[in-house]
C-alpha cells in the first residue's frame, strides 16, 4: 500500500520541520504527532494491502521487503513511537525542538530497520538510530545523563566492530564468487547464491549475530541498558525498552534462523537456550536489589528478553533436530518456538511501556524514583496505580493477561522439545518476577504517604492515555490471545521459516500448544463460581460469630500499637528488606556491575571470545 521508504523519508523530513516549528508554541508536538500518526497508519495499511512495488531507493540497493515478519516488527516501532509522541507533549518541557528532532529520526530509523532486507542497510540504520537515541538519553544534559549516554555509545560502537568485520568477510566472499555492489548484502541474495558456506560462512554469520545481540541485551552483555534507562527521560526509556532492543536486536536471530543450515549443531542451540535461561534468572535476581524505580524496570526488561531468547533457541534446536533426522514431528516445535518468542516480544512492548510510562508519571508527580521515598500514591494517583498493577501482573505472567499466554507457550515448547529444565527455570523466574513487582507496588502505591508523596503534582491526561491504551491491550491479548497470534504472530513466523508448522489457534476455540490448552472463558467461569461461593459463605456465615477487637489493627500487629511500642508508620519497613534473604548472592553479582566501562567491555570481549573459540573448535 505505502512504500516503506516513503514512511522513513516522511519521518526524517518531519524531524527537520519539528525543529523549525518549535519556535511556535507546541508546533514541534503537532509535527511529531502528525508524522508518527502517519507512520502508524501506513504500517497498519501494509497489513491489509502490502506494498509490492519497486521501493523509492531500490536503485542504490535499499532493499525493503513487506512481509509478515517486517510488518510485525514495524508495528512495534510505529505504535510505541506514536504513543511516546503523545506522552511527551506534557512530559518534555525543555529543548522540545531537539527532542522531537531526534525522536522522529530514531522512530524513522527503526521502522527502516524493520523493513530492511539488506544487511548493510540494516546495520547503517541501526547505527543511526543508536546515535540519535544517545542524544535523547543525554537530553537533560547533566553529568549523569551525559555519562549514561557515553557508556551507551561506547558499548554499541564497540559491538558494531563485530558487525563490520562480518560484513567485510561477507563482501569478500561475494566478490570472490564474482558478485559486487550493495546487493551482495541482500538477505535473499545470500540465501540463494550459496556463498555463505563452510567455516567462513559460519564465521560471517556469527560475527554479525554477536554484534546485533548486544542490542537485544542478554547476560553478561546487558549492562548498558540499566545505566542508560536510569538517566534517560521516561519516554526515552520506553523507546529503548519497547522499540530499540527489539527492532535493533531481533536481526541477531533473523540471520541465525534464515541461515539455519550453517548452525545445525545441537550444542550451539542448547547454548542459546542456556543463555536465555541465565539471562532471565540472573537479571530478575539483580532487580531485587534495586531501589531506583527505573533501574529495577530496566533489569527486569533484560530478564524478560531471556524468554524471547529461549523461545528462539528452542526453535533453532528443533530446526537442528529436523535437519539431522528429517522427522516432521519437529516442524510444529519450530513454529511454536518462533511464535512464542515473537508473541512475548510484542507483549513485552505493551506491559513494559505501561510500566515505564507509569514510572515517568510517578517521577513527574513526586520528583523522585527512590522506592524508599515513595508510598501511598494510590490515593493521589489512582489511574497510574491501576494501570501499573495491570502491567505488573502482566509481566509476572498472571492468567487473563497477555504475559501469561506467551510465557505459557514458551513453557509448552520447552517441554515439547524435551527440555523441561528450561521450562522450570522460566516458571521459577515468573514467580521471582511476581515478587519483584509485589515489592514495587507495595513501595510505591500502598502504605502511608511519605514526606515526598504528601504533595503530588497531578498527572496530565496526555501522560495517562498511552498507559491506559496499552494496559487495555494487555487485557485484550490475555483474554483473546488468538487475535494477536493469528493476525500478527503467525504471519511473522511463516515469513521467517516457511517450512514451519504452526499449532492451531482458531479465533473462538481453545488455544492448544503441545498438550497444554487454554480457554480463558472457561477458566473465567470457574473463577467467577469460586468467588461467588466464597462471597456466599462470607455473607451468610450460618452461625459463625465474628471476633471482636477494640483495636481493628491489633490482630495484624500483635499488639504493636500498644505503648511503649512504635506506631504503624514508624515500623513501616523499607522496600529493600525484600532483598535480605539473598543479599549474599546480590553482593556477589554487584561485583560485576561496577559502573566502569572498561569492565563492561571486558565482559563483552570475554563472552565473544569464548563463543568464537567454541565455533573454531567445532564444539558448537
Amino acid at each position: 500500500m505505502i512504500d516503506p521508504a516513503l514512511i522513513v523519508v516522511t519521518l526524517y523530513c518531519a524531524a527537520v520541520l519539528a525543529v523549525v516549528a518549535s519556535r511556535v508554541r507546541k508546533g514541534n508536538d503537532i509535527i511529531t504527532l502528525i508524522a508518527s500518526g502517519f507512520a502508524l497508519a501506513a504500517v497498519i495499511g501494509n497489513f491489509f494491502l502490502p506494498f509490492l512495488g519497486v521501493s523509492l531507493f531500490a536503485g542504490i540497493g535499499f532493499e525493503f521487503t513487506v512481509n509478515g515478519y517486517t510488518n510485525f516488527i514495524a508495528l512495534i516501532a510505529a505504535l510505541i513511537g506514536f504513543l511516546v509522541a503523545v506522552y511527551s507533549v506534557k512530559y518534555i518541557e525543555e529543548r522540545q525542538g531537539l527532542y522531537s528532532f531526534f525522536t522522529l529520526l530514531t522512530i524513522g530509523s527503526l521502522i527502516g530497520m524493520a523493513y530492511s532486507w539488506n544487511l548493510l542497510w540494516l546495520f547503517l540504520l541501526a547505527e543511526f538510530s543508536t546515535l540519535c537515541s544517545a542524544f535523547l538519553i543525554a537530553h537533560h544534559q547533566q553529568a549523569k545523563h551525559l555519562e549514561g549516554a557515553i557508556k551507551y555509545l561506547i558499548i554499541q560502537i564497540f559491538a558494531s566492530f563485530f558487525v563490520v568485520a562480518g560484513l567485510a568477510l561477507c563482501y569478500q566472499l561475494a566478490t570472490g564468487a564474482g558478485y559486487a555492489g550493495i546487493g551482495a548484502f541482500g538477505i535473499n541474495f545470500l540465501l540463494t547464491s550459496g556463498i555463505l558456506i563452510g567455516f567462513e560462512g559460519r564465521l560471517t554469520i556469527f560475527l554479525i549475530f554477536i554484534g546485533f545481540l548486544v542490542k537485544l541485551p542478554s547476560f553478561p552483555i546487558h549492562t548498558w541498558l540499566p545505566d542508560a534507562s536510569t538517566v534517560a527521560p521516561a519516554s526515552i526509556s520506553t523507546l529503548l525498552h519497547a522499540m530499540m532492543i527489539k527492532v535493533a536486536g531481533m536481526p541477531a536471530f533473523l540471520i541465525l534462523l534464515a541461515f539455519n543450515t550453517l548452525f545445525a549443531n545441537i550444542n550451539f542451540w542448547l547454548m542459546v537456550c542456556t543463555l536465555g535461561a541465565l539471562t532471565m534468572l540472573i537479571c530478575v535476581i539483580i532487580a531485587f536489589a534495586q531501589n531506583d524505580l527505573k533501574r529495577l524496570l530496566a533489569f527486569d526488561s533484560v530478564s524478560q528478553m531471556g524468554y524471547v531468547i529461549l523461545g528462539m533457541g528452542i526453535a533453532g534446536l528443533a530446526q537442528s533436530y529436523y535437519n539431522i533426522t528429517a522427522d516432521p514431528i519437529w516442524l510444529p516445535i519450530i513454529g511454536g518456538g518462533i511464535a512464542a518468542g515473537l508473541f512475548h516480544l510484542i507483549n513485552h512492548s505493551f506491559f513494559k511501556s505501561v510500566l515505564f510510562f507509569s514510572a515517568g508519571a510517578v517521577e513527574h508527580g513526586t520528583g523522585t524514583k527512590d522506592l524508599n521515598q515513595l508510598g501511598g500514591l494510590l490515593r493521589t494517583m489512582p489511574t497510574t496505580g491501576y494501570v501499573m498493577l495491570i502491567g505488573s501482573l502482566s509481566i509476572a505472567g498472571i492468567p487473563f493477561l497477555n504475559g501469561f499466554i506467551s510465557k505459557w507457550m514458551i513453557y509448552n515448547v520447552c517441554i515439547a522439545a524435551g527440555q523441561p529444565l528450561f521450562a522450570f527455570v522460566a516458571i521459577f523466574t515468573s514467580a521471582l518476577t511476581f515478587a519483584v513487582f509485589l515489592r514495587l507496588l507495595c513501595a510505591v502505591f500502598l502504605g502511608n504517604p511519605s514526606q515526598t508523596t504528601v504533595d503530588v503534582q497531578p498527572t496530565p491526561k496526555s501522560m495517562l492515555v498511552p498507559s491506559v491504551v496499552l494496559a487495555a491491550g494487555c487485557v485484550l491479548f490475555g483474554i483473546l490471545p488468538q487475535l494477536a497470534i493469528i493476525y500478527l504472530v503467525y504471519p511473522a513466523t511463516l515469513s521467517l521459516l516457511p517450512l514451519a508448522l504452526i499449532p492451531p489457534a482458531d479465533l473462538f476455540a481453545i488455544l492448544f500448544f503441545f498438550g497444554g490448552a487454554w480457554n480463558p472463558f472457561l477458566i473465567a467461569t470457574f473463577v467467577f463460581i469460586g468467588f461467588s461461593v466464597g462471597y456466599i459463605l462470607y455473607r451468610f456465615r450460618w452461625g459463625a460469630k465474628p471476633v471482636e477487637a477494640d483495636d481493628k489493627t491489633m490482630p495484624f500487629t500483635g499488639g504493636a500499637l500498644e505503648e511503649p511500642y512504635l506506631k504503624m508508620e514508624e515500623v513501616r519497613p523499607p522496600s529493600d528488606v525484600f532483598a535480605y534473604p539473598i543479599r549474599s548472592l546480590l553482593n556477589t553479582v554487584r561485583k560485576s556491575h561496577t559502573g566502569f566501562i572498561n569492565m563492561y567491555l571486558f565482559w563483552y570481549v570475554l563472552f565473544a571470545s569464548v563463543l568464537l573459540l567454541w565455533i573454531t573448535m567445532g564444539w558448537i
